[in-house]
């Protein structure tokens, strides 16, 4: 894969502040081949509750304030045939994308949700009951991996007006990002936000987002090894409590298949051995004491086996390295998980999709402007995109892919101020023609996020879901053609 960069400042996170997105000439890690490859001091990767995080993926930011508020062979689809977009436009090239068909669905009888591997290097989808094709339009709602840990449960409003102004926008799917110690009500979580009253507020809104006809994707966003407090990203989930968290939330949701389960949001750690097996000495924490000490890693497949031990039969997507970036070996990883040794023996591969989480500022593989090639250059099309990332060799394996991340640097006034007005266009293009890209490989995306200060956001007001300039504009736009 292409090299790509990635910032964050990492500080003590035992309060939540409020960080603006990162401006040029901001310090910045460098990610090498989905590895670390250099240190700095001070920085850290990954979301964090007090720190800045163009890192690949979420923002992760705590705000100022809480608030609560039957395939053949060509597997084209489960039920029909797709269907040519006239001369589908492309930033920076022109892909052969298609579009919507007969077969596929959008919103609505999403349930039995399960996956159909594709065959002869066609990719697999996620389809329903009826095994119709879903294509899932989502939105990461971000507040319930971290407010527990300020004396709330969600950033913003979580009821049904906030569920109707999705729908306004055509929206059939919500991530819903967890944390590990307020799940589990250990490691110093404020009394009263975690244990039962936490899991009462997560499956209430859960339950509210499927009665809606909509799917909800759990995903272990924050977790830590011990008995350090869980805040802030880490670069791959812990043998402690992963395992444990992901059997209770199984459990929890097993009987409804509009729930996706999303194993551990961002990897960053270098290794897919670890990535797979876990190991003792793979990931270093980074939270707030002993930073650089390695911890116990739980990798794919142990959190795979909670989830099937625990009944669940629920759809599972994984994401892979460089913050779910780098999907180079996702595919042999993901296949070498059914001959493991005791005691990862024994597990099943049935219904397991890839997450892949794409923004625009990860410029050696978007080709975009950013700050990280001092705002130059053009984007790639979306399918050199997803080709540098792997993401096409993951489709051509006949896996389902979900961006269970995606967003554009210009989502406020500041923000967009950095760029020319024709780099607007190319950048609002790229994210349109990748979000077309993917309708034509039957696969569906979740764009980050649906909040108004938890950075690209998507929203300038949580009231009647009023778009932010640029991205929420762009995203709103194309999911109303729907």
């Amino acid at each position: 894969m292409s090299p790509f960069m990635v910032e964050e400042l990492m500080q003590d996170r035992t309060a939540p502040t409020r960080t603006a997105w990162p401006r040029a000439g901001s310090l910045a890690l460098v990610v090498l081949g989905a590895s670390l490859v250099a240190a700095v001091p001070g920085l850290g990767c990954g979301g964090s509750s007090s720190g800045v995080s163009p890192d690949g993926g979420s923002g992760d930011e705590v705000p100022s304030g809480s608030r609560d508020g039957a395939m053949g062979s060509d597997a084209r689809d489960g039920g029909g045939t797709l269907r040519d977009v006239e001369n589908p436009a492309d930033g920076g090239g022109t892909d052969s994308a298609k579009g919507h068909d007969a077969g596929t669905t959008d919103a609505g009888a999403l349930g039995g949700l399960h996956v159909v591997n594709g065959t002869g290097g066609a990719p697999g989808h996620i389809v329903n009951g009826a095994g119709t094709t879903v294509k899932l339009h989502g939105v990461d709602r971000s507040g319930t991996e971290f407010s527990c840990l300020y004396g709330s449960f969600f950033d913003g409003p979580a009821d049904q007006a906030g569920i109707d102004a999705m729908k306004a926008w055509n929206i059939n799917a919500v991530r819903v990002p967890l944390n590990a110690d307020c799940w589990l009500d250990i490691n110093g979580v404020p009394a009263g936000y975690g244990g039962a009253n936490y899991q009462a507020a997560i499956t209430t809104w859960v339950s509210l987002i499927t009665s809606n006809g909509m799917v909800a994707i759990v995903d272990l966003h924050w977790t830590a090894p011990g008995t350090y407090l869980a805040n802030a990203q880490t670069p791959m989930a812990d043998a402690d409590h992963a395992p444990t968290f992901w059997s209770q939330v199984a459990k929890m949701f097993a009987g409804n298949s509009s729930v996706i389960f999303d194993l551990f949001n961002e990897p960053y750690i270098s290794d897919w051995g670890c990535w797979v097996s876990g190991g003792d000495t793979c990931a270093q924490w980074n939270g707030t004491s002993a930073s650089g000490s390695n911890y116990p890693v739980a990798g794919m497949a142990s959190m795979l086996q909670a989830v099937r031990n625990a009944g669940a039969d629920n759809v599972v997507i994984l994401g892979g390295l460089a913050y779910s970036s780098d999907m180079s070996q996702w595919v042999k990883s993901v296949n070498s998980i059914p001959t493991l040794a005791a005691p990862l023996d024994g597990i099943s591969i049935k219904n397991v999709a890839a997450s892949w989480h794409a923004y625009d500022f990860n410029s050696e593989q978007s080709g975009c402007p950013s700050q990280y090639n001092g705002y130059t250059g053009t984007c790639n099309s979306a399918a050199t995109t997803a080709m540098n990332t792997s993401a096409t060799d993951v489709l051509s394996a006949g896996f389902p892919v979900l961006i269970g991340e995606a967003g554009i640097s210009a989502f406020s006034a500041s923000s967009a101020a950095n760029f020319s007005g024709a780099q607007i266009t190319d950048i609002e293009g790229w994210f349109d023609n990748l979000l077309t890209w993917m309708e034509g490989q039957g696969q569906s995306y979740v764009a980050w996020s649906w909040n108004t200060d938890t950075d690209p956001v998507l929203l300038s007001d949580y009231d009647g879901g009023t778009p932010s300039v640029d991205f929420g504009t762009t995203y709103q736009a194309y999911l109303k053609k729907f």
